[in-house]
């Protein structure tokens, strides 16, 4: 395994970027600010950290922030194949990104949308090396509210969102995988789980990376090939960790998803933020914020 660091310019809190080996693999990461480390779990799968990026500046003003791209998206290389793309290899990338660039023993993942998946994993399969775990719009660890969940969506579906989509779907740009029509359409895709569509015109700006606009829909498909059909959700209450869940009350996954997530965990508290869908950072960031710091506050100090 090697390693490399090189200092960033951009002003404000402490920056560091690098890469990172790790079988077959080079992992992107990126830290911001300083004080106890979080590693952030990137939603998806298919995406990478970029839309993240700017809305965790308040969590960088009191920890260390720990962004990686999953590998084979954003910055982060690797071979494209079942083997190299699977569950258990992006096990093993959390892992070695709280070794080598955390530094930590223990660590708090905090993990958006998808992201829980592995991040709920991680905590059921290596629980002696993490801290606590923050959920924020988790997706399901099965099928129990998928009918559900679907109704939700196709109900906020907006036209204009779909016509957008279906318009951007025949450009020669789409086709070619371009990063900029990519992203336009993940913008629409989003647009639709906020609870205010006029918030995300104004504040939601996406920007993804050329290897995930090329291959993420290929990455994504052999990751969750193998995991058709997983259900975890009788093996939330082997996790003994503090989690806390941050669901926004106008997201189509339906809170009644997450207050059984939080029954199931032994040891969990939910926030339910009004006024937000699926990126409650966005949305609310006051609210998200002071939820977030009051939880991370009350975690003893990690050594290293």
């Amino acid at each position: 395994m090697a390693g490399c660091d090189a200092p960033a310019s951009e002003a404000g809190p402490p920056t560091r970027a690098g890469s990172l080996s790790v079988f077959e693999a080079e992992l992107f990461y990126q830290t911001v600010g300083a004080g106890e480390p979080v590693v952030v779990v990137h939603g998806g799968p298919g995406l990478d950290h970029s839309y993240l990026r700017p809305w965790f500046g308040p969590l960088a003003e009191t920890h260390q922030v720990v962004f990686y791209d999953q590998r084979g998206l954003g910055a982060s290389r690797a071979v494209v194949n079942a083997a190299s793309l699977s569950m258990e290899r992006y096990l093993t990338d959390i892992d070695r990104i709280r070794e080598h660039v955390a530094q930590r023993e223990k660590v708090t993942l905090l993990a958006h949308s998808w992201g829980a998946i592995p991040a709920l994993l991680y905590a059921m399969e290596r629980p002696e090396r993490l801290a606590a775990l923050i959920l924020v719009a988790p997706v399901e660890p099965g099928s129990r509210f998928r009918e559900q969940t679907d109704e939700n969506q196709l109900a906020r579906r907006d036209s204009a969102d779909l016509a957008a989509i279906d318009s951007i779907r025949g450009t020669p740009e789409f086709a070619a995988r371009e990063a900029g029509a990519l992203s336009q359409v993940f913008f629409h895709v989003f647009r639709g789980t906020f609870a205010d569509a006029g918030v995300a015109d104004s504040l939601l700006r996406l920007s993804l990376h050329e290897r995930t606009a090329s291959q993420g829909q290929l990455v994504a498909s052999l990751l969750m090939a193998p995991l058709q059909g997983l259900d975890f959700w009788d093996r939330l209450g082997a996790i003994e960790v503090p989690v806390l869940i941050v669901h926004g009350a106008q997201d189509p996954i339906p809170i009644e998803m997450v207050q059984a997530m939080n029954d199931a965990l032994p040891d969990s508290r939910l926030i339910r933020v009004d006024g937000s869908g699926h990126f409650p950072f966005i949305e609310q960031p006051m609210l998200f914020w002071t939820g977030v710091h009051a939880f991370l506050q009350q975690r003893p100090r990690e050594g290293p």
